[in-house]
């Protein structure tokens, strides 16, 4: 159950983020589950997991090894080969150039691309980072399970569309809230201890709109492409 900031009591903050939603500005409304603290944005429907309950860097790195993402487990590549023929395959010419942001420590999802002939990037601020690619320029740039990684998502954005070549698009995938805090609250996905930022339908067009870009294709549950205004 969600209560008022009002209601909270230490350990928990007392106040709510000082600055605005990052992506429309608006007022930040806290609010309290049982077990964590997290702000909500009523206009765009983005919450935040309050800062004193992000895992330092080392820890979120242990957690990203626990998870057995791999060409060996299934259901892992089928995930990833429903994401290519929904959100990749439309939007990128034959042979494109991708960037998979976030790619982890086993870059399963740029071996699958890989094999369909693009030529792939890879980034990931744990297990490649850097690379070349702040040099190059993409027809499509990738973020799949890495927007609720992300204390700053906008800023993010911002830089992945620098690298982006004319009418060239990002393919995102994250799980949806569905604006119920009731729902929220019970949601498997928001007890991720790496997970810090949540998105609905409406989160993800907003945030597309703060960068030039809009939603072009989603399947209204965890996928959407942002293609340049």
């Amino acid at each position: 159950m969600w209560k008022r900031a009002s209601s909270i009591s230490p350990p928990y903050p007392a106040d709510p983020l000082s600055s605005p939603c990052p992506l429309c500005r608006s007022h930040l409304e806290p609010f309290l589950l049982a077990d964590r603290f997290y702000h909500e944005c009523p206009d765009c429907r983005w919450i935040a997991l309050d800062p004193s309950f992000h895992l330092p860097p080392e820890k979120q790195k242990d957690r990203y090894l626990q998870h057995e993402n791999t060409l060996e487990n299934t259901a892992y590549v089928e995930m990833f080969e429903k994401f290519i023929a929904s959100g990749v395959e439309s939007f990128v010419p034959p042979g494109g150039k991708i960037l998979d942001f976030g790619c982890g420590p086993d870059p399963v999802l740029a071996e699958l691309l890989g094999r369909r002939g693009f030529d792939v990037d890879v980034v990931d601020l744990f297990f490649r980072p850097e690379g070349a690619f702040r040099k190059e320029k993409y027809n499509l740039i990738t973020l799949t399970e890495v927007l609720e990684h992300l204390t700053d998502p906008l800023e993010v954005l911002k830089g992945l569309k620098d690298r982006l070549r004319p009418g060239g698009s990002i393919a995102l995938m994250t799980q949806f809230h569905q604006e119920n805090r009731e729902k929220f609250s019970s949601w498997w996905y928001r007890r991720d201890s790496t997970h810090v930022s949540f998105y609905s339908l409406k989160t993800i067009r907003k945030l597309g709109e703060a960068v030039g870009m809009a939603v072009v294709f989603s399947d209204g549950v965890k996928i959407a492409v942002l293609k340049g205004i």
